[in-house]
């Protein structure tokens, strides 16, 4: 099987509308190549999406309240949390609330 990118194929100008149509509703490309490396534990290895979440929960907002604004299930939501805690190694929510108090994230 033969992978050609857009780019083989002189799509450019079709990928760049594609973008910028996407773009008002936060649809972006991802990242190519590999990312740098990043903490297994702490504060420092939430993905930007957790981070987001940990700030909610901070606020007070109820796992189906994040579900809803995100767009995602509260199955999902539970999942993010379940990480959450496991790499600040915390055992509840407030301990969530604390961390990201302490790291300044404003709910």
């Amino acid at each position: 099987m033969v992978v050609v990118s857009g780019q083989d194929l002189q799509a450019r100008w079709d990928i760049r509308r594609a973008e910028g149509r996407l773009r008002p509703y936060g649809i972006k490309r991802g990242v190519r190549g590999r990312r740098g490396p990043r903490a297994t534990s702490g504060w420092e290895a939430l993905t930007p999406t957790e981070v987001k979440i940990a700030a909610l929960v901070a606020r007070g907002d109820s796992t189906s309240d994040i579900a809803r604004s995100m767009f995602l299930s509260r199955r999902t939501i539970q999942t993010y949390i379940s990480h959450i805690l496991t790499k600040l190694g915390a055992k509840g929510r407030v301990e969530i609330v604390r961390e990201a108090l302490r790291q300044g994230v404003s709910p």
